[in-house]
């Protein structure tokens, strides 16, 4: 016959058993699923960032617009005199005869030419009231690109620079005055347009829209100074 007393004791301690393995596998099974969380956390954050990163496209500069630069000016001593009492160079943004006030900008250089110019150091005197030779603006003659000069005076910001349309295909930059009675940008030849260049490889990208420079030539019998 079993003993009440020693069946109960063993019930007593099985149970006590019993209970403490219950608790412990329920502490660790809790214990196991909060790190099974913060796992899955991690990993559910960081790899979206690190393919974002990879696959955020980078943003192309924005070209920089055509027309006159007043950050731009030229520096004389690498550029001789091309035309009648002025100096002009043309090319990328990046060339060493080009002094800007900043970085220089963002030019389409499939597009796009800068240019600098200036009367300084040709040993022509400027016409009475005019600050020097400034660029008056360009307009377009076939595939060519015509630059007007004008003269600079008080009161309005004197244009040394300027971004203008490439040529098209064969087609070339010239300078020419506004007025006949301007000494700037005059051929040396007396004759036509003073020829500067077409630098850099042939244009064949299309003539957008925004490249037709001024709808009409400057007058020739308009000299331009103090207007």
């Amino acid at each position: 016959m079993r003993n009440p007393v020693l069946a109960a004791l063993v019930c007593l301690c099985s149970c006590h058993a019993s209970v403490q393995g219950n608790a412990g596998a329920s502490a660790n099974g809790q214990g196991d699923a909060e790190l099974e969380a913060e796992v899955q956390k991690e990993r559910a954050v960081a790899p979206p960032a690190t393919v974002a990163s990879a696959a955020a496209p980078a943003h192309a500069p924005e070209h920089a617009l055509l027309g006159a630069r007043s950050d731009l000016t030229l520096t004389a001593a690498q550029a001789p005199a091309q035309c009648s009492c002025l100096r002009v160079v043309l090319g990328p943004a990046n060339l060493g005869a080009f002094s800007w006030k900043g970085s220089p900008p963002a030019v389409d250089d499939e597009r796009q030419l800068v240019m600098a110019l200036s009367s300084e150091g040709t040993g022509c005197t400027n016409p009475k009231g005019s600050l020097g030779a400034s660029y008056w603006g360009y307009r377009r003659r076939g595939n060519d690109v015509v630059v007007y000069v004008e003269n600079g005076v008080a009161g309005r910001p004197l244009a040394q620079g300027a971004i203008i349309p490439k040529p098209l295909g064969t087609g070339q930059v010239y300078v020419a005055p506004v007025s006949k009675k301007l000494p700037f940008g005059k051929p040396s030849n007396g004759k036509g347009n003073c020829r500067i260049g077409n630098p850099g490889p042939a244009r064949t990208a299309p003539i957008g829209p925004d490249e037709t420079g001024a709808a009409e030539a400057p007058s020739p019998s308009d000299d331009f100074l103090g207007r």
